[in-house]
C-alpha cells in the first residue's frame, strides 16, 4: 500500500539533474504520449502545477503547452512573417498585406529592445506601464521630446502581437486586458495649424522659378484636402477636365476606400498647364513626384515668413475651409475620406473669425427671442 502510494506522488513530478520539475502527461493530436516538464522549488506544489497545466491543456490545447517558453523576440518573427508582408492587390482592391510597412517596423525595433528576451507568457500589465513610462522620458534621436502619441503608435502594435499571440492560444489572455486606460488618445496634442488666405498668398508668391513645381501641388492639397502620398501617386487617367472631377483609387488612400473630389476652377487651371506640359500619358504621374519635397516646401515656407507649418496643414486647412463654406458635414467626410466623425472633428479647427461669428449668431437669437410677459402684482395676492 506504501509503495503504490510513493508511486501515485512521484508520477507527478521529476528530477533532472538535481532540479525538480512538475510533470504532466498528455496526448497530443496524433495520439502520442507527451511530457510537459515545469520547474517547481518543493514537491508539494507539483499537484498543483500539474493541474494548471492540465487545465490549459483542455482549455486552450497542445499550442499553449508548448509556448510557456516562447520569447518575445520569437513571436515578432512569426507576427511579421504573416501579418507584416507587403500588400497585394486584385483588380486593383488590397487582398492582403500593408501598404507601408516602415512605419511599423520602425515601432517594432523598441518593443524587441525592450521585450525581445523575456518570454512571452510574463509579460504583465505593471511591465507594458514601465515600458510606456521609459519610452516616454526617452529623448529621440534628434535629442527631442518623445511624443505621446508615437508611444501610444508603438503600444497599439504591442497589443496587436500580444492580440496574434493570443489568437493561436500562445498565451491565456492579452495583458492589456488589465491595462485599460493605457493608451490614451485624450493625452495626444492634437496639431491646429491652419495656413490663413494673407499667408497662402504669401507662400504661393515664392513657388517660382526652381519652386514652381510646389504651386500646383500646394493649390491641390488646399483645394481637395487630399493626403500628400494620394497626391503624389495620383495618375492622369484619374484626372477628369470633362467633369471636374478626380478619382482617387484604394490604392492609394489611407483608409483603403476610392473616392472622387472636385476640382476648383484655379486647381483645374494648374492641372491643365501640367497637362499640357506633360507627355500625355494616362498612366503618367501628374506631378511626376519620385522624391521628397521636404527641403523645397521648408525653403518656401521660410522666405514667405511662414512658421510652423506642414505641408499634411494644407489638409486641415482645406477640410475648415470646406466647412466654413457651409458644406454639410457628411459631404466633406466623404470628399475628405474620413470613415469617423470623431477623427473627422480632428481637423476641423474653430478660427477667430467663425468663433466671432457664433457668438454674433447667438447674440441675434437672445435678441430676437420674445421677453416672457410681466406678471401683475394683483396676481400674486
Amino acid at each position: 500500500m506504501e509503495g503504490r502510494k510513493k508511486r501515485q506522488q512521484r508520477k507527478y513530478w521529476r528530477e533532472i539533474k538535481g532540479n525538480l520539475y512538475a510533470r504532466l502527461q498528455y496526448q497530443d493530436e496524433a495520439g502520442k504520449w507527451r511530457e510537459k516538464l515545469k520547474p517547481i522549488s518543493d514537491k508539494r506544489t507539483a499537484l498543483r502545477i500539474v493541474e494548471e497545466m492540465r487545465r490549459e491543456f483542455l482549455t486552450h490545447g497542445e499550442e499553449t503547452l508548448k509556448s510557456d517558453k516562447l520569447l518575445f523576440s520569437e513571436l515578432v518573427k512569426e507576427y511579421t512573417a504573416i501579418k507584416l508582408t507587403k500588400a497585394t492587390y486584385a483588380n486593383g482592391i488590397k487582398i492582403s498585406g500593408r501598404r507601408s510597412l516602415e512605419p511599423v517596423q520602425s515601432a517594432v525595433k523598441p518593443l524587441l529592445e525592450h521585450f525581445g528576451g523575456k518570454p512571452i507568457r510574463s509579460i504583465k500589465a505593471k511591465n507594458i506601464e514601465n515600458y510606456k513610462q521609459k519610452r516616454i522620458n526617452t529623448p529621440t534621436d534628434r535629442g527631442t521630446t518623445r511624443k505621446i502619441s508615437s508611444v501610444n503608435r508603438e503600444l497599439e502594435l504591442l497589443r496587436a502581437i500580444l492580440n496574434f499571440a493570443f489568437q493561436n492560444e500562445w498565451i491565456i489572455k492579452n495583458p492589456f486586458m488589465l491595462s485599460k486606460g493605457i493608451i490614451s488618445k485624450a493625452s495626444e496634442v492634437e496639431r491646429e495649424r491652419i495656413l490663413s488666405t494673407e499667408e497662402e498668398s504669401r507662400l504661393l508668391s515664392v513657388c517660382t522659378g526652381r519652386r514652381a513645381h510646389l504651386r500646383p501641388l500646394l493649390i491641390c492639397a488646399l483645394d481637395t484636402a487630399m493626403r500628400r502620398g494620394e497626391i503624389f501617386k495620383m495618375k492622369w487617367q484619374d484626372v477628369s477636365f470633362a467633369t471636374n472631377e478626380i478619382y482617387i483609387p484604394q490604392s492609394n488612400t489611407k483608409t483603403e476606400s476610392s473616392r472622387t473630389v472636385g476640382m476648383t476652377p484655379r486647381l483645374k487651371r494648374e492641372l491643365e498647364k501640367l497637362w499640357e506640359a506633360s507627355p500625355k500619358a494616362a498612366a503618367g504621374l501628374v506631378f511626376g513626384i519620385t522624391t521628397t519635397i521636404k527641403t523645397a516646401f521648408g525653403s518656401a515656407c521660410k522666405e514667405a515668413g511662414i512658421e510652423d507649418f506642414r505641408f499634411h496643414d494644407c489638409r486641415h486647412t482645406a477640410t475648415t475651409r470646406m466647412i466654413a463654406s457651409g458644406s454639410p458635414h457628411s459631404e466633406v467626410m466623404k470628399i475628405t475620406g474620413h470613415s469617423q466623425m470623431k477623427t473627422f472633428l480632428r481637423y476641423l479647427n474653430i478660427t477667430a473669425e467663425r468663433a466671432n461669428s457664433v457668438a454674433f449668431r447667438l447674440q441675434e437669437y437672445l435678441s430676437n427671442r420674445t421677453s416672457p410677459p410681466e406678471v401683475s402684482s394683483d396676481h400674486l395676492n
